[in-house]
């Protein structure tokens, strides 16, 4: 039977060192079979000019299958020109180069392993003030009304009933907790609204994502990774469920 793993960002290869053998070393008795699912910041290809083969080489040469959910650090334009498939009962986008690494594309319901996962990738960039709209920064970070629509399409395919939900960013609820701050001083956005919205209507056994660059289990049904690699189910510590 195939194993789910999930962990937080990648950013383009900076946290790879969470992936090798010595800090993850489950992961070198896994096959292409079992699979490692990135929570957004995925960052590869990160421009039009860098070669990014090494880095895309080095992840697609790891025993296992790679799959990813986008975040809000991505060069959009990449994601243009994958191709799509239909994989897990929902679309994705695999690299022509590297087979074993997939994009989980946002609003799709997806089988992994006799377990259902809803994903919705994007996020606010908080430094884009600092980027260069259109080579370091996109607007397509955040979904578009069609992402949105298709979502609720496939939840409603699913009865508003999965075991996972996979994202990069969280609901807006959670943002004090996750941030530790003040109401006045969190941002909110359409998605974090709308992600809010999915806490009231759908059922889940729990929720992961990533962006906040740090590792908890905010509650017990909600945990935010960045380089900690748990398998699919688990939270970092044990709960009285």
């Amino acid at each position: 039977m195939s194993r789910f793993f999930v962990t937080g960002d990648y950013h383009g290869g900076l946290d790879r060192s969470k992936l090798e053998e010595e800090v993850f070393p489950e992961g070198y008795g896994l096959t292409r079979d079992d699979y490692v699912i990135i929570l957004g910041d995925f960052g590869l290809p990160w421009d039009s000019v860098a070669d990014n083969s090494d880095d895309l080489g080095w992840l697609e040469s790891r025993p296992w299958t790679t799959l990813f959910v986008d975040g809000n650090h991505e060069y959009y334009p990449a994601f243009e020109d994958l191709p799509e498939d239909d994989l897990f009962g929902g679309r994705v986008q695999c690299y022509e180069d590297w087979p074993h690494i997939i994009h989980l594309m946002r609003g799709e319901t997806y089988q992994l392993g006799g377990t259902t996962a809803f994903v919705m990738g994007g996020a606010t960039s908080v430094d884009k003030a600092w980027r260069v709209p259109g080579e370091t920064w996109f607007a397509e970070e955040l979904p578009d009304e069609y992402e949105y629509d298709r979502a609720l399409a496939s939840l409603d395919d699913a009865d508003w009933k999965v075991d996972y939900v996979l994202t990069h960013t969280c609901a807006d609820r959670m943002l004090g907790q996750v941030l530790r701050s003040d109401e006045g001083q969190i941002d909110h956005d359409q998605l974090t609204g709308f992600l809010d919205n999915l806490e009231d209507r759908l059922t889940y056994r729990r929720w992961y994502f990533g962006h906040f660059h740090y590792d908890e289990d905010v509650d017990d049904r909600h945990t935010v990774l960045y380089q900690e690699v748990i398998e699919l189910g688990k939270a970092l510590y044990d709960w009285d469920e």
